[in-house]
């Protein structure tokens, strides 16, 4: 697990991830119009999900015609740097990535799906834990998934916020890389909570990486006021972004496990304005986080 750091310090690491594992595919982009880079925020480990995400680079490619060339960097803010600095053409962004990324200018936003009602992240406690509750975390040491996670950081550090908590003075926290990956820092004793997208709790149960009995869910964060996003590159052409416009929502849509896993069964905002991301920026300065400050 990986020691939670200064942003500005990992952001640099990130950035540096972002620009040397992209590298080569930026070039044959630019040199193959007919070729798309499209990236995926990590997620978990999990072979069907990896397959699922496999699928929607295959849908990019469907839309508009093109071969496209799937990346996948192993952090979120890692995907909006490869796409601020054109090494990926198209991308998908988490809620609070996309909304640092529209921010700062370093994306055009082509989609953006409307959020579902449901709380959008559990933190998790071990069931012979004393922690019960939110309030109950205080002095512990909780494990987050990455500081670009809408889900696995944003969501429930705002949480935290409101019940009087502040990160390094009530609780300690890490950044463990992943949704998975925090997880088992709980379940091996390396942490007290561990903070995931509500979607993944039953797919860690159906995964044998615990059960329903071995852990307490000590908090439920507030519902995301929006989806992910489908992103683009500065330039990128208005003919393949108008292809991933008028097609990608309906492949998705009639995909259930793509649609679940990147939550877009809803309603979506084509061509959205910053106006669609503001909520967002609300619940990071109630998190105690400046989105100026991450890039």
């Amino acid at each position: 697990m990986r020691a939670r750091v200064g942003i500005a310090v990992a952001l640099t690491a990130v950035a540096s991830l972002a620009l040397s594992s992209c590298s080569t595919e930026s070039e044959a982009s630019s040199a193959d119009s007919n070729q798309i880079i499209f990236a995926t925020p990590p997620g978990t480990d999990d072979v069907k999900e990896l397959a699922i995400m496999t699928d929607v680079a295959d849908m990019v490619g469907t839309a508009t015609g093109k071969t496209v060339k799937h990346e996948s960097p192993a952090d979120y803010l890692g995907v909006v740097e490869a796409v601020r600095n054109g090494f990926v053409d198209v991308a998908v962004l988490s809620p609070f990535s996309a909304a640092l990324a529209f921010k700062t200018g370093s994306v055009e936003p082509i989609l953006a799906w409307n959020g579902a009602p449901d709380p959008a992240s559990y933190c998790l406690a071990k069931s012979d834990s004393t922690i019960q509750s939110v309030t109950d975390i205080k002095g512990h040491q909780v494990a987050f998934v990455d500081p670009g996670s809408t889900t696995g950081y944003f969501m429930p550090k705002a949480m935290m916020a409101e019940a009087g908590l502040t990160d390094g003075t009530d609780y300690k926290s890490t950044f463990a890389g992943g949704h998975d990956s925090a997880v088992l820092a709980l379940m091996n004793g390396n942490v007290d909570v561990a903070c995931t997208a509500r979607q993944l709790y039953t797919s860690f149960i159906a995964g044998g990486m615990f059960t329903a009995d071995d852990v307490r869910i000590v908090g439920q964060s507030a519902p995301i006021p929006v989806g992910v996003s489908i992103v683009a590159r500065s330039g990128l052409d208005s003919e393949t972004r108008d292809a991933i416009k008028d097609n990608l929502p309906a492949m998705l849509s009639a995909n259930p496990e793509a649609s679940k896993i990147l939550g877009v069964g809803g309603t979506y905002t084509a061509d959205p304005d910053f106006s669609v991301y503001e909520p967002l920026v609300t619940i990071a300065e109630a998190a105690g986080v400046d989105l100026d400050n991450i890039r």
